[in-house]
């Protein structure tokens, strides 16, 4: 009985020191484990880290909610806008099928506003000009030219986004796969956050030319957007009691001064310069040109005395030393504090709003990278690579537009997503 006894002790001491040994082993291995696991490694030349250890940094940014703009209301600017239509037809659906790719309101707005102010025939609206805030010269009758209610339809869209990038109806996307938060990521890297517009720049050569056509602007939600469309309008409306500009023709033929154009460039001054003398009050206030002025003689700009249908705004400007560019070198050698920004396409990777084939053959050179191209001749014309994406838009992503058959207007366009209202009528 004795030696059954011990024997019983034997073994159960056995167990424990066995039981004992195999936990010893169990925590060294985890031990080990857990040293190797926080350990280097050279030979692969990786670190292998505790899940626990990891850091993680998640950068989620707001994006913002961006529209595409484009503007078309018969007026006498055209002799025949049903051809007009006709041309425009793929540089819509070009339009579409970038916003359906990168899910952006694509707007285009037929509606009159501006023409409502002129004096005469169908276009007269007294009710307009009895009750408008809005102060006008006699009659406003270079408001019948169509190009004007882009401002009006700016004014519109810009406060339900956080941009907007108008385009005229002969602009056309060249690099659809290019983003426009691009170029606001653009200024972000380089810490040029006050920029609220950007503006192409006709001719892309390196002599600082500041004037451009106004066929693309892409402009932001802010106090300065709002106020630079506030301004940009009161041109139009006139800023002397005769208007801006005087008739040349006696027909009231359109002519480019008479239009949007030399508005905007009045409107880019103005806005500068309210926004500069309010934030530097005890600064030395700045001046608009003396061609903005009205001449008490005449009722118009006195800038009409000269045919300075410039208005100055490229000495304004330089005055200042604002510098153009919107990316590279040229971003970054311009003022934190300028809040205009003047893009210039060349054969980078980046480049700026639009290359103007239309009055400049000189930059037919900057085409093939270019972002977008201000260009009026139908699709056959158009780059082999830029007709290839268009077949696309139509056949895969199902881009396509209804119109009047009478009028030839538009009155739905769209891609795959349901063939969204274009009109707002």
């Amino acid at each position: 009985m004795k030696h059954a006894m011990e024997d019983k002790l034997k073994n159960n001491n056995f167990k424990s020191r066995s039981a004992i040994l195999f936990l010893c082993i169990v925590l060294s291995l985890l031990y080990n484990v857990g040293h190797i696991v926080g350990t280097k490694i050279v030979d692969g030349g990786y670190y292998l880290k505790d899940f626990k250890e990891q850091q993680i940094t998640q950068h989620r940014h707001h994006r913002p909610k961006i529209a595409v703009l484009s503007s078309f209301v018969a007026s006498t600017m055209w002799s025949d806008t049903a051809k007009m239509i006709d041309n425009a037809v793929d540089h819509i659906l070009n339009r579409e099928c970038y916003c359906h790719l990168w899910n952006y309101d694509c707007i285009f707005n037929q509606t009159m506003e501006m023409g409502l102010y002129v004096e005469g025939g169908i276009r007269y609206n007294s009710q307009y000009n009895n009750t408008s805030s809005q102060k006008t010269s006699k009659n406003p009758w270079w408001l019948k030219f169509g190009a004007w209610e882009r401002v009006a339809h700016l004014q519109a869209a810009l406060p339900n986004y956080d941009w907007v990038l108008y385009g005229d109806l002969d602009y056309i996307i060249k690099d659809m796969s290019r983003p426009i938060e691009s170029f606001l990521k653009e200024f972000e890297l380089y810490g040029k956050n006050d920029i609220h517009v950007l503006v192409p720049r006709d001719d892309n050569t390196d002599d600082g030319m500041l004037d451009f056509s106004s066929f693309s602007v892409l402009i932001k939600n802010s106090p300065f957007g709002i106020r630079l469309l506030r301004n940009w309008r009161a041109f139009g409306m006139g800023l002397c009691p005769n208007g801006n500009f005087r008739d040349k023709s006696k027909k009231q033929e359109y002519s480019w001064y008479l239009s949007d154009q030399v508005g905007l460039w009045y409107a880019l001054m103005k806005t500068h310069n309210d926004f500069h003398n309010e934030m530097y009050p005890n600064n030395s206030r700045l001046k608009l040109p003396y061609t903005v002025k009205c001449n008490q003689t005449t009722g118009l700009l006195q800038a009409d005395t000269d045919d300075n249908f410039w208005l100055d705004m490229a000495h304004y400007f330089r005055a200042l030393r604002y510098q153009p560019g919107n990316y590279g070198v040229d971003l970054e050698r311009i003022d934190d504090r300028q809040m205009i920004a003047w893009s210039t396409s060349k054969n980078d990777s980046m480049s700026g709003l639009g290359v103007d084939r239309n009055w400049f053959p000189n930059t037919e050179r900057f085409a093939a990278t270019a972002f977008a191209l201000h260009y009026k001749k139908p699709s056959e014309y158009w780059d082999p690579e830029m007709q290839i994406e268009l077949s696309m838009c139509k056949r895969v992503h199902a881009c396509s537009l209804v119109r009047n058959e009478t009028s030839g207007m538009i009155l739905q366009v769209g891609c795959g997503r349901g063939n969204a209202t274009a009109t707002e009528i």
